[in-house]
């Protein structure tokens, strides 16, 4: 077996995602939902229930309370708004910790992926893309496969770190080299594995190649890797890696993307970033705490 597969074979190790998050996915097909129906699956935790109603009352979304039941919450997010958030506090528990390999601290990734999610959404709708809708899901997921690499898997970095200094080679390239498979795959893996819709998994693959990605999905495969780019230049998450990737210029120029929108996608990260992080905070214990580390 090559290492590539070798390490592809261990995502199935990992657990499943919660059945909250797959009931809620169920609903999401479903056009004529019922909320009554929806609220009863996530009042049936009453972690969940608080964040929810927090974040249907909070200023991001451009509310100012008056929200005190689910029903009402999903009524004025959304059931696809309902969902991101909900697998946001489903994954949280997994990110928010340090990632070796990376020398990631503590909350350092869980800060990038809400950073990436915020840019991603921001500039899709700005450009009115037509896979705007998954964006802030994939900028959540999309360093998944570090979390899998640093922690699950746990391999050896430091070959990776001396290509990287000696070849002039991207992080991603190097890890290429030494494990036969990059990070953006193997988080790719986890989704399809988790049975996330193939626009999610596309993105989520080909963010650091976007030539090679799924042409149908091109549009949310380019946002998603200027995203990280922006991200990355502005120290939102910066690991030993967090330098050593390459912005795609043609991916830039598909999106037709000017300075001016950088900065303004920067600017809404900035605002919005801290209140998501403060909404997200208790999410470290729970009955929805979702995917748990192996024990070792």
């Amino acid at each position: 077996m090559s290492r590539r597969d070798e390490i592809l074979s261990q995502v199935t190790t990992v657990p499943s995602l919660p059945a909250v998050v797959c009931h809620l996915q169920e609903f999401l097909n479903d056009p004529e939902v019922n909320f009554d129906k929806l609220s009863r699956v996530i009042e049936c935790d009453p972690g969940l229930t608080a964040n929810v109603l927090q974040l249907a009352n909070s200023a991001y979304f451009g509310w100012q309370g008056n929200i005190g039941t689910v029903r009402d919450a999903i009524a004025r997010l959304g059931t696809k708004r309902i969902f991101q958030m909900v697998l946001c506090m489903s994954v949280a528990p997994m990110v928010r910790k340090p990632i070796r390999g990376y020398d990631l601290e503590a909350d350092g990734l869980w800060r990038h992926s809400i950073a990436v999610a915020i840019c991603a959404e921001k500039i899709g709708a700005r450009k009115r893309l037509a896979n705007q809708p998954h964006a802030f899901t994939v900028g959540l997921l999309h360093d998944l496969g570090k979390v899998l690499l640093g922690t699950f898997i746990d391999v050896d970095d430091q070959p990776i770190k001396e290509l990287v200094a000696m070849d002039n080679l991207t992080f991603n390239e190097a890890e290429k080299m030494v494990l036969g498979v990059d990070h953006a795959e193997v988080g790719a893996h986890l989704l399809e594995k988790w049975r996330l819709p193939a626009e999610v998994v596309a993105a989520t693959r080909a963010h650091h190649d976007t030539r090679h990605g799924d042409p149908r999905y091109q549009d949310l495969i380019d946002l998603i890797h200027v995203s990280d780019m922006i991200c990355l230049d502005c120290g939102w998450g910066l690991g030993s890696d967090g330098l050593q990737y390459r912005l795609d210029e043609e991916a830039a120029s598909r999106l037709n993307l000017r300075s001016g929108d950088a900065d303004e996608a920067a600017a809404q990260v900035m605002i919005g970033l801290e209140e998501l992080l403060q909404v997200f905070s208790p999410l470290t214990k729970g009955a929805h705490d979702g995917v748990q580390h192996p024990a070792r």
